[in-house]
């Protein structure tokens, strides 16, 4: 009797998730069809604690390049600025080229599929009203009663 080997076939899994810092700000870029393409950084660290004084330190310092692709792109550009805490979820590209000199260049990096901003940016020029700690009460209803409106950009997810 002659056996047959199945292969089984797994899908394959190519899925990333980093929550990092912003190492420069954002880079917006258009095609030559018009679509917009956003390209930065994020570094990331490793903590640990220090067996001599106890104390958490980063160590392991991780660079990732990140590409986010249409309107994500132009949020993260009107949006995003150094320093800012970001969760990303997306898959791992190889991003071949050709280099000065006709060098083989090549790096991994990320096609983000959802950005999560992590950072707040405070708009100064708008304006809430605060209602003071008095014992005069007179006006909190009619303060409570304004509408404030809230801008869906303001919403940071």
């Amino acid at each position: 009797m002659n056996q047959q080997q199945k292969t089984i076939r797994l899908p394959e899994q190519n899925s990333v998730i980093i929550v990092g810092r912003l190492t420069k700000d954002p880079d917006l870029r258009r095609t030559s069809t018009g679509k917009a393409v956003c390209i930065f950084d994020i570094a990331f660290s490793r903590r640990v604690k220090d067996s001599v004084t106890g104390e958490w330190k980063d160590s392991d310092t991780t660079f990732v390049p990140i590409v986010v692709w249409g309107e994500q792109a132009e949020r993260c550009n009107d949006r995003l600025k150094k320093g800012f805490s970001v969760y990303i979820e997306g898959r791992l590209r190889m991003n071949k080229w050709d280099g000065p000199n006709g060098t083989k260049r090549s790096r991994l990096e990320v096609i983000v599929s959802r950005i999560q901003f992590l950072s707040v940016i405070k708009n100064i020029n708008s304006e809430i009203e605060q209602v003071s700690d008095t014992t005069d009460n007179s006006n909190i209803d009619e303060q409570n009663d304004q509408n404030i409106d809230i801008d869906d950009e303001d919403i940071p997810f």
